[in-house]
């Protein structure tokens, strides 16, 4: 058999860039130079091996850029339950996980009886995120789990480990993660990838200090916190945000001497929102969903769907509401995505935006940190202003088509609907983006 770098050789960037220019045909080359405005990060429509370096590293090593999948690149499918009664709760958990479902992500505002809830859930053959109301609520969980607590998290809000700091003790003896990081709430209020990380990171580390005050190791302190990361439209730079975080979270890891390589890693739960989605245009919706599982598959630990109309006057449809788990379950039964390890490795693109998006990233969590960390007030507000001012101009360029979404700004749908928004849930004061409120300048 032939040795395929021989018979094709290298061709070098000056010859590749002489190449395009003559299939410019005469327009300047230039032209395939691109800025993105919101994310501030320059790129353009071609790559090759002499503007990236490829990191000489393997899926599973230091620093997680390529994840921590050895094997294969599964996750899990997740389904949102919000918990309003035990027995309808039980009864839709039940109906999700003989519709494809492999994780249930519970939400309950007050207290409720678990073992309803929980009645004939198998916790041992799937995994189980809750955000409840009290510490005893967990430990409630705790208790029913049994042998599964390894299966299961809890979602108390990084942001202020001391609302579940009773909690430590049970966590360090059953070594399940109670801490979630929401980088999903800000990026839902239009934050950038490198917004997003840059809190994420912050949030992350501060828990890790806290965590650690209470005499625990690094390694139990990592074990304890988990990341909710958004997802947008933007393909390939989420893709790279995935990368990035993992590179930047077992960096901020390695400084402690972990004594456990698994340590480094995180672990990652992707989260489809409703910041570009509209009532409108379901179909639509449904097309954007697939190319942001597509996205979070290259380094997700597990993919929630919210339903696009979850929010919405009547509520999640039946429809809505199937496809959120079908999407995960066509693109691993009918395309493999799960099969293919790393599917974005080698990617010159991919590497240089992750390269991009990682540096603005920990530039902004070094600024935040260097100012006391994210746990002081004035660190935070700063930030979030940050964040609404690249909220206001997604808005401003949705408002004005200069960024297209078919259904939203064009090709809009002229037909009256009896379905409208109720609010969806912002996050630290923040109003999450809702595309259907923007008054737009209609283009065809």
């Amino acid at each position: 058999m032939s040795n395929l770098f021989e018979d094709f050789k290298p061709i070098s960037l000056a010859t590749w860039t002489d190449q395009i220019v003559k299939d410019l045909k005469g327009k300047d080359v230039s032209t395939l130079y691109f800025n993105d405005p919101i994310e501030e990060i320059d790129y353009k429509a071609f790559y090759h091996s002499d503007d990236a370096s490829i990191p000489n590293s393997k899926p599973g090593s230091f620093p997680a850029t390529r994840g921590s999948k050895t094997s294969n690149n599964d996750w899990t499918n997740a389904a949102y339950i919000k918990v309003d009664n035990a027995a309808e709760a039980n009864k839709h958990a039940l109906k999700v996980l003989m519709q494809g479902a492999d994780m249930i992500s519970f939400e309950s505002s007050k207290v409720f009886d678990w073992t309803v809830v929980l009645n004939e859930v198998e916790l041992n053959y799937i995994k189980a995120q809750f955000k409840v109301s009290s510490v005893k609520e967990a430990l409630t969980i705790l208790e029913i789990a049994g042998e599964a607590t390894n299966n299961i998290a809890f979602c108390f809000d990084a942001i202020d480990v001391s609302d579940a700091i009773d909690l430590l003790p049970a966590m360090r003896n059953n070594q399940v993660s109670s801490f979630v990081v929401n980088g999903f709430g800000v990026q839902k209020c239009g934050a950038t990838s490198w917004q997003e990380l840059a809190f994420a990171l912050a949030t992350g580390h501060e828990a890790l200090v806290q965590i650690m005050k209470q005499g625990f190791e690094i390694d139990e302190a990592a074990a304890m916190i988990h990341f909710h990361i958004g997802v947008g439209s933007n393909y390939f730079n989420e893709i790279a945000k995935f990368r990035s975080l993992r590179m930047l979270w077992s960096k901020i890891i390695e400084a402690y001497h972990p004594k456990h390589d698994c340590s480094l890693n995180c672990a990652i739960t992707a989260i489809i929102g409703h910041s570009n989605k509209s009532l409108k245009d379901p179909y639509t919706n449904l097309l954007r969903q697939t190319t942001e599982v597509m996205s979070a598959s290259n380094g997700a630990d597990a993919i929630l769907v919210l339903p696009y109309d979850l929010y919405s006057s009547k509520g999640a449809s039946e429809l809505a509401s199937r496809m959120a788990l079908n999407i995960s379950l066509i693109l691993k039964e009918e395309s493999y995505f799960h099969h293919v390890l790393d599917p974005s490795g080698g990617s010159y693109t991919i590497e240089h935006l992750t390269s991009e998006v990682a540096k603005k990233a920990w530039e902004t969590f070094q600024t935040i940190e260097s100012k006391g960390g994210i746990s002081q007030s004035a660190v935070l507000n700063e930030l979030k202003q940050e964040i609404l001012k690249k909220k206001s101009l997604r808005e401003s360029k949705i408002a004005d088509g200069s960024n297209t979404l078919i259904g939203v700004n064009k090709f809009p749908d002229s037909k009256e609907h009896d379905v409208t928004w109720e609010t969806v849930p912002g996050y630290l004061g923040m109003d999450a983006m809702q595309v259907d409120s923007i008054n737009k300048t209609e283009t065809v």
